[in-house]
């Protein structure tokens, strides 16, 4: 068997598996920190095709080809982790609000949130108007419409309670 076919075989292999990982990557939720497949994959993927191209366009030998194309996809595949993935992992889901900025701000119920239950509240904002899921931080149900403020977010959800009319009043006297 040739040397370049064993380089499109590992190829295809690693194309799979970026698609396998891919499309089950949520099903083993903590994969990722015991390695990393889209690294481990690009790396195998990379070497694979700068070994079959020098493979047909240079006369090295095979191992040196081999030995070129890791040291050119190890700089790669560095490069890709530094410069995507870290700063991906520490993206949030939205580049227009953090969900720190938004406790302490006023919303609007638009689904009446139970003593014991999720409801959902809109909240103004320049970029736009969020909806987000939320809970009762402390006092009775709220209907729809009710003038709220976050209390605080957690795990994607704010905890809220019924903006006092009375701090309206205060604060502009």
């Amino acid at each position: 068997m040739d040397v370049s076919t064993l380089y499109l075989y590992a190829l295809a292999a690693a194309g799979c598996g970026v698609l396998l990982s891919v499309v089950f990557s949520d099903l083993i939720p903590s994969i990722d920190q015991i390695f990393h497949p889209t690294l481990i994959l690009s790396f195998v993927i990379l070497t694979s095709a700068f070994g079959f191209g020098l493979e047909h366009l240079t006369s090295l030998g095979s191992l040196v080809i081999l030995l070129i194309s890791a040291g050119i996809s190890l700089i790669l595949t560095s490069l890709l982790h530094l410069f995507i993935f870290v700063p991906l992992a520490k993206a949030e889901q939205s580049i227009s609000f953090s969900e720190q900025t938004l406790e302490g701000r006023s919303a609007i119920v638009i689904i009446p949130i139970p003593e014991a239950g999720y409801g959902e509240i809109l909240i103004d904002d320049v970029s736009g108007r969020i909806s987000k899921s939320a809970v009762l931080f402390e006092g009775p149900a709220l209907e729809q419409g009710t003038k709220v403020i976050i209390i605080e977010i957690k795990q994607g959800v704010a905890h809220v309670m019924t903006y006092p009319t009375q701090w309206k009043e205060e604060m502009f006297l």
